[in-house]
């Protein structure tokens, strides 16, 4: 026992300055990385479970339960062996794994509603991402092992490792949330968060590793993992609507759009993560989805005198569209800037003639010193309106921006 701690501790002391560093490096790519694979795989499994918050609670049970198995099976490794290319050959696994998890998702997915939706969403995220998480989370404790010389330093080197990890957990979640999702398929990121992965190992590998057969076995299984990662991306960007040929497809912060042209006959379709919000008639440039004009025309109805109207949602823009067609000074309330130019050049919307503020209904209400003839409330978030606009505080600010007679719908 004694001849194999003094073994790993002679390794531990032959760490360079650089490698050193390039272990807290590994730290905090992996500790990303992880804040990405759990907020994307929620973002995965929207099209097939929806995105109610079994989907958010299974993602979060299941990251936790992984951490917690990773933290343990790392310490149990590195207490064996002190070799890095075990910690990275771990981290290469996690990144194969995910590229796996790009051909199957879809499988699993719909495999998974064959249970209700509370244990088909656990299972579902624990058979595509416990696997990745567990082994990226054993880099903490391995790395700890490995840089502390002595008992006196393990404080140190504790905080430190977990700080660095931290930081970079941080830096995965703004990412995810701020850059990556609103700007790219969903697909394409995990794809690309594995490629990172899969560049860390080589880097060790190229550069720190004496073992040439390992060194040769990394090579091919990140040859591997490229092209399966590749033929995952290429998948998840090509599906299949039949009767509808998708015309435009885009990430935004506030979820997938789409627009369909239908084959079979005159329509365009309007969705937002896959569900439809409106459909159109681009021949006669008019929504051929009835609630549309009902919003319009309850207020019209309804309303004494009807001069000026806020819209809080644009949607593809028909109902400002109508109230402007009418002589009706209209602002519109957007959250979502990337529908502007979607309801543009899709859907014969006209900035010119609405005053398109973008930014939150809520936030606006509180603000404007200006008064409407009526209100329209058409946001929606998925397949509901936000819960911060349907609220007793939120009907109040409405009534304060209406005039006399003025009329919410």
């Amino acid at each position: 026992m004694k001849k194999q701690l003094a073994s790993a501790e002679v390794e531990v002391l032959a760490l360079s300055p650089g490698l050193r560093r390039y272990l807290f490096l590994t730290a905090a790519i992996t500790g990303g990385c992880i804040m990405v694979v759990e907020i994307l795989g929620a973002k995965m499994l929207a099209p097939y479970l929806g995105t109610s918050h079994f989907v958010w609670t299974a993602q979060i049970a299941v990251a936790l339960i992984a951490l917690s198995a990773g933290y343990y099976l790392g310490g149990r490794l590195v207490d064996r062996s002190t070799r890095l290319r075990r910690l990275y050959a771990c981290i290469l696994f996690a990144a194969i794994y995910l590229t796996l998890t790009l051909l199957v998702v879809e499988p699993v997915a719909f495999w998974s509603l064959r249970f209700n939706l509370e244990m088909g969403t656990l299972l579902c995220s624990m058979i595509l991402y416990f696997v990745p998480l567990a082994l990226l989370a054993m880099t903490g404790p391995f790395v700890v092992r490995v840089i502390t010389v002595a008992v006196a330093g393990v404080g140190g080197n504790v905080g430190r490792l977990t700080a660095v990890s931290t930081l970079g957990s941080f830096a995965g979640t703004v990412m995810i949330g701020y850059v990556l999702i609103p700007r790219f398929p969903n697909s394409f990121t995990l794809y690309g968060c594995a490629a990172l992965l899969m560049l860390v190992v080589a880097g060790y590998f190229l550069v720190w590793e004496r073992n040439t057969s390992a060194r040769g076995a990394m090579v091919a299984v990140v040859l591997f993992g490229m092209v399966i990662g590749f033929l995952g991306v290429a998948r998840g960007l090509r599906v299949d609507y039949p009767g509808a040929e998708e015309v435009y497809r885009s990430n935004s912060a506030f979820g997938l759009m789409q627009v369909l042209e239908s084959t079979t006959d005159n329509r365009r379709l309007y969705l937002n993560d896959y569900l439809v919000q409106n459909t159109y008639d681009p021949f006669h440039r008019r929504s051929d989805s009835m609630f549309t004009y009902m919003l319009s025309g309850l207020a019209q109805t309804y309303t004494p005198r009807l001069d000026s109207a806020l819209c809080i949602g644009l949607g593809i823009g028909i109902v400002p569209m109508d109230f402007a067609n009418r002589g009706i000074e209209v602002d519109a309330v957007e959250i979502n800037a990337a529908v502007v130019p979607l309801a543009t050049n899709y859907f014969a919307f006209d900035p010119a003639r609405v005053d398109v503020t973008i930014g939150d209904g809520r936030y606006f209400l509180n603000q404007t010193s200006k008064r409407y003839d009526t209100v329209i409330l058409d946001a929606f978030i998925g397949d509901s309106s936000p819960s911060h606009l349907m609220t007793l505080e939120a009907f109040a600010a409405m009534k304060n921006v209406l005039n006399p007679g003025g009329t919410l719908v």
